[in-house]
């Protein structure tokens, strides 16, 4: 189980923990669970459609938001995959030539969301991942964004390597993604 650390504390981030599972199910695919456990009347989810599709979407990150991003190495010149997915189901995936350049929508990647649990003390959610891209990676970043009930936002890593809350500096992508 990995353990992601909240960017600076407060009175919600306390309340909670937030783990991550990671799969590799195969050469093109990556299950991500998401575990928030602690008081989830204290968390902000986005409303789910009223058909229960899901949408690619940009700007998902603005709540509460399931990410991870993938890439060859930790060198921030290196191209890596950024991957979103809210608690509604929607999300989007982004392909980078390096550290926050040549931004551009991935159409090689899926991302599903194919389990969601919303109990008083635990929210589980789990990501499916398929790109073409994946048996390429080595590292991964495993982060969330979570909106509280009083609008405020914390940014939950593995690590947090710089002054301010950056999901795309490289150097927190430390999980290795096994052969």
């Amino acid at each position: 189980m990995l353990h992601l650390k909240a960017f600076s504390e407060n009175d919600f981030t306390k309340l909670f923990k937030v783990e991550s599972q990671v799969y590799v199910t195969s050469d093109d695919e990556v299950i991500l669970e998401y575990f928030l456990v602690g008081p989830t009347r204290h968390l902000h989810f986005p409303p789910l459609s009223e058909d229960a599709s899901s949408v690619r979407r940009d700007e998902l990150w603005k709540t509460t938001c399931l990410e991870a991003f993938f890439s060859f190495d930790q060198a921030a010149d290196s191209p890596y995959l950024e991957v979103n997915c809210s608690p509604n189901g929607d999300w989007n995936a982004y392909a980078f030539t390096g550290y926050r350049q040549g931004m551009r929508p991935d159409g090689t990647a899926s991302v599903n969301l194919i389990y969601r649990a919303l109990e008083s003390d635990e929210a589980i959610f789990r990501v499916k991942i398929q790109s073409p891209a994946i048996k390429n990676f080595k590292q991964l970043g495993v982060t969330a964004v979570i909106e509280f009930s009083d609008g405020s936002k914390s940014y939950f890593a593995l690590t947090h390597p710089g002054p301010q809350a950056d999901f795309h500096n490289k150097t927190s992508f430390t999980h290795v993604l096994a052969p």
